[in-house]
């Protein structure tokens, strides 16, 4: 019961104590003025009629004395007026049964208890006593006044108490505001905010609790700021090029290798070295500045000529050499992509006489190490510094088997040509879901999204895999026995249409399957796509679905979305834990970072773990949720 209730209830239970009181103090009052005044009139009655009956008495004049006592009778309320002679023998009566109206119940009348009361009077002649004259009140009139005079105080009583009460409702309410905003407050805490209340009371009390949350607020704000800075320091001197703000060589390695062993992610592309030779004769003759300037802008020509879904990685892996890890299943679409890119790189080049820029290219594939794949590349930039156009390709790409394009995939999702996989989310001990990957049974072969989604996502159909992906989870009653966690494209997130129609089937879902389900944002779509996103986590977040965000931790934007979006964990990204058990920044890193994510209520995710060595070196980090080879194999969960 709220605080509200159990004052509103104090109060109405005293003003039904006050109204009670008052209402019997009244009525008594009431019934003791009527009684006063009844016998009063009795008595007068009584005295006046003794007077008038003296001489009738006197001489035996029945007739005289029954004529006047009629008179009497007939005019007043009376129930009773009897006239006796002085050894008490009965001369005149007249009696008349109380009247007793059919309204007033006879509860009422017992609980009045009127006491009867007969007044009487001497009749004298002259000095002598000749008899005596009895007269009692008739209670009716009595009754019916105090009966209808209750009620109008009942009605009275409880129109006061329903004001009274709604008065005190809305008094109590409004006094009571600032804990509501409190309460409110400490909620978005929980949830990862840090509101400050302005609307300070001036109650004393509420005041100096208000001010105690706000100092309270923007402490834990500012711890969490200096946890997000320090984080950010921490990978910005493990991972950045401080010059360019790229990734280092580090960094770009520890993304391929994640990336070229992850059968589920692993996305089919290109690998181009771009190297800036006769960098040193520019820092002798101008100056480091316009070395740095050329670096400088070339890192951005790279950045911004190809899209930011296309582009995987871009790195300065060393003081004149740019990598970069395009996304693409075309080679005819690539090599005419990357001659135009050589082609606007020669003519920024030409500013710059004392440089010339080379490209080598060659293809990755899954399972490839990153040391083949860079000596290639190395071989092919050592050509093309002799190449006229400074650009060189591998000699042959290597091709998959099966080339995917939108009419396959919507082939495959309207023939349910596909199946669901898992793996498990675990503590060692307890599961936490079953995170789902869709594969695509094409040619007698599965293909995993790396293959399909990019395709789809550049025909705008993605969203159907989405849809489709949940369909099938659902016609499949999985959420029944399990708790499993769905990938959303960025085309679901950021389309509304595409988002109302997933939330819809959501919508649908009982409580308790919607408790089992858990949604997963990529960090990417969130940094591109923030308010978006953030209006579907919330829309998700009242359905009560469990929300996190997938692939932590390989950009440079600051993490500013952990305490604005309404998230429930983070799954880092594979790439951070590829050396953590040796590598001392990405411990401090990863402790910081779960720290910090506690602070906020929110659990932090290893994924890619392939070893045991890893997980002991994380659990020792404070991990406690753990994804890949070493907990749990990817296992089939619904097959075509």
């Amino acid at each position: 019961m709220t605080l509200a209730k159990k004052m509103s209830i104090v109060v109405l239970t005293l003003l039904l104590i006050i109204c009670i009181g008052s209402y019997v103090i009244t009525l008594n009052n009431e019934r003791n003025y009527f009684m006063r005044q009844m016998n009063s009139n009795a008595q007068d009655t009584a005295t006046s009629l003794g007077l008038s009956l003296s001489h009738a008495l006197t001489h035996k004049d029945k007739a005289m004395m029954l004529s006047m006592v009629e008179a009497v009778f007939d005019r007043g309320d009376f129930a009773m007026i009897a006239v006796r002679d002085i050894d008490g023998k009965l001369l005149v009566a007249r009696y008349e049964k109380p009247a007793q109206s059919p309204k007033i119940p006879g509860w009422f009348i017992k609980v009045i208890q009127w006491l009867p009361a007969v007044q009487s009077s001497i009749i004298m002649s002259g000095w002598h006593q000749v008899g005596e004259v009895s007269v009692a009140a008739d209670p009716s009139y009595a009754y019916n006044t105090l009966w209808y005079n209750a009620l109008e105080l009942v009605v009275w009583y409880a129109l006061f108490a329903v004001l009274s009460l709604l008065i005190v409702y809305f008094f109590i309410h409004w006094l009571l505001r600032p804990l509501k905003e409190m309460r409110a407050q400490a909620n978005r805490i929980c949830q990862g905010e840090f509101p400050v209340q302005k609307n300070i009371p001036r109650t004393p009390e509420l005041r100096q609790v208000t001010l105690a949350m706000n100092r309270m607020v923007k402490r834990i704000k500012r711890i969490f700021k200096d946890q997000l800075e320090q984080m950010e320091r921490l990978r910005e001197q493990s991972f950045q090029d401080p010059l360019t703000n790229l990734g280092n060589r580090r960094y770009f390695l520890e993304q391929l290798t994640s990336m070229l062993n992850n059968e589920e992610e692993f996305a089919p592309g290109f690998m181009l070295l771009v190297a800036v030779d006769g960098l040193d004769h520019v820092n002798k003759k101008l100056g480091f500045e316009q070395g740095d300037k050329i670096l400088c802008e070339t890192a951005k020509a790279c950045a911004n000529f190809w899209s930011s879904s296309a582009l995987l990685n871009l790195s300065r892996i060393s003081g004149t050499n740019f990598a970069l890890v395009i996304r693409e299943s075309e080679p005819e679409v690539f090599i005419k992509a990357c001659n135009e890119f050589n082609q606007m790189l020669q003519k920024i080049f030409i500013n710059y006489p004392l440089c010339q820029v080379s490209l080598g290219v060659t293809a990755y594939v899954l399972h490839q190490t990153p040391t083949e794949l860079l000596v290639e590349a190395d071989r092919m930039l050592k050509i093309a510094r002799s190449e006229t156009n400074k650009l060189a390709y591998s000699a042959q790409f290597p091709k998959s088997d099966i080339s995917m394009n939108s009419d396959m995939i919507m082939s495959a999702l309207s023939e349910l040509r596909f199946s669901l996989f898992g793996q498990r989310v675990t503590s060692s001990k307890t599961l936490f879901h079953r995170e789902v990957f869709i594969r695509i049974n094409e040619s007698g072969k599965q293909l995993s999204a790396g293959y399909f989604i990019p395709v789809a996502e550049k025909a705008g159909i993605a969203h159907l895999i989405d849809q489709v992906v949940l369909a099938k989870v659902l016609a499949a009653n999985l959420l029944a026995d399990n708790v499993l966690a769905l990938n959303l494209t960025e085309e679901t997130i950021i389309n509304p249409n595409h988002r109302n129609a997933y939330l819809e089937k959501i919508q649908q879902l009982s409580k308790t399957l919607r408790e089992r389900l858990h949604i997963e944002f990529n960090e990417t779509v969130i940094l591109r796509n923030f308010s978006k996103a953030l209006t579907f986590v919330k829309a998700l977040q009242k359905l009560g679905i469990t929300i996190g965000i997938d692939q932590v931790g390989i950009h440079f934007s600051p993490m500013h979305y952990l305490n604005e979006l309404p998230i429930d964990y983070v799954k880092l990204h594979g790439s951070l834990l590829q050396d953590v058990v040796e590598n001392q920044n990405k411990q401090f890193f990863i402790h910081y970072f779960n720290e910090m994510a506690k602070t906020l209520g929110i659990k932090v995710i290893a994924t890619q773990i392939e070893t045991e060595a890893q997980w002991q070196a994380l659990r020792g980090l404070g991990i406690k949720w753990g994804q890949g080879e070493y907990l749990s194999a990817i296992e089939p969960i619904v097959t075509e």
